[in-house]
């Protein structure tokens, strides 16, 4: 009772100094698309027997790379429930490549290599879904933006992989990157933190992964990210000068910014607000509507994510909606993503019926409005 009070008193203090307007505006924002997370379920048992435990985290248990499927009927969803106004749409936060595990090896983990999301689709599935992105982009279902060049801190993993770090290695042989585990970091858990920065030589590293990440990404879809989210929400408060050098008009996030500082090796925390501006003029943008079907599907998400956005709406702030690529992917469950697309059907009939003038926008369209309104 004390947690959920808290919660809500920190949702509307967050709401309340967030960007004004008085049009009731919704944003989805899901990210994790084109990592591959658990390979297959084959990869799960295997990792299971050898000692890794990867049942304890829903994560590992659920999350997949998406397939032709999961996508159609993603995109049918979002389709069926247009307005005469507007229709919903998806910020697809992508992850433009995967670790290349074979090259990795014959290097002696000396080098990342990696395979872009679209060869990640053929190698792990036989599909080539570039026609389908593309057509939703089209279509205006799902619009990408820049997520990370690979949803993994490579100069830790790497370090890992070359000194032997058992878990490390045995995950590394079912191409799975994502185990919670022992690391050689005394701040870190797990490697998927890509932005994590505990020195200037890490730092440098992620800089110009960075820099390579958003290349390619302007290369595969022949426009630029106006957004920038970070995985896991961690990044050092120095790499806005780099987000901001590559033309990053906003960092999507949380209430709160989980900053390394490579100076000292420690974390601090940093409170954001929509609409809030740092000193290079960047705006930062929270998500602060939480709709995650796969943490519990008997559970009523429509209501429940319904109430927090009219809340965001009585502050006449932008409902920005969390909503991950777990939900939506079938490899490890078929079950889970359709259950969770009946979720997300109830919440945008709620949103529809009582908000028939409601604005579908994605995140790059929402960083233009708060830029020049």
């Amino acid at each position: 009772m004390i947690n959920s009070l808290k919660t809500t008193l920190s949702r509307n203090i967050t709401n309340s100094r967030g960007w004004k307007t008085n049009r009731k505006i919704v944003v989805i924002e899901s990210d994790d698309w084109g990592s591959i997370r658990m390979p297959s379920k084959e990869a799960f048992k295997t990792l299971l027997q050898r000692g890794i435990r990867v049942d304890k985290s829903f994560y590992d248990s659920l999350d997949s790379l998406e397939n032709k499927e999961d996508l159609e009927h993603l995109f049918n969803v979002l389709q069926d429930n247009a307005t005469h106004n507007s229709k919903p749409i998806f910020t697809f936060n992508t992850v433009i490549q995967n670790p290349d595990f074979e090259k990795i090896k014959e290097a002696d983990f000396d080098c990342f290599y990696g395979i872009n999301l679209f060869e990640s689709y053929s190698k792990y599935y036989g599909e080539d879904l570039k026609s389908l992105w593309f057509k939703g982009i089209s279509e205006n279902l799902m619009l990408p933006q820049y997520h990370a060049r690979e949803h993994l801190n490579a100069y830790l993993w790497l370090n890992d992989l070359k000194f032997g770090v058992r878990d490390t290695k045995i995950s590394f042989d079912s191409d799975f990157f994502g185990l919670k585990t022992t690391t050689s970091s005394k701040l870190r858990k797990h490697y998927l933190a890509t932005y994590f920065s505990e020195t200037l030589d890490e730092f440098n590293f992620v800089k110009k992964t960075l820099k390579d990440g958003v290349s390619k990404f302007e290369n595969f879809f022949g426009f630029q990210s106006k957004s920038f989210i970070a995985s896991n929400y961690i990044w050092p408060k120095q790499l806005e000068r780099q987000l901001a050098d590559l033309n990053f008009k906003t960092i999507q996030g949380q209430r709160k910014q989980i900053n390394t500082d490579f100076n000292t090796g420690k974390i601090n925390y940093s409170p954001h607000f929509t609409g809030q501006k740092n000193n290079l003029k960047q705006h930062y943008t929270v998500r602060n509507v939480i709709f995650e079907p796969y943490l519990n599907q008997n559970k009523d998400w429509a209501s429940a994510a319904f109430k927090e956005i009219e809340n965001a709406f009585f502050w006449k702030t932008p409902a920005i909606i969390s909503s991950h690529r777990i939900n939506y992917a079938s490899n490890m469950s078929q079950n889970n993503r359709d259950s969770s697309l009946k979720h997300l059907e109830a919440l945008l009939k709620k949103i529809n019926l009582k908000h028939p003038d409601v604005l579908y926008i994605s995140s790059d369209q929402l960083a233009d409005l708060i830029i020049f309104k």
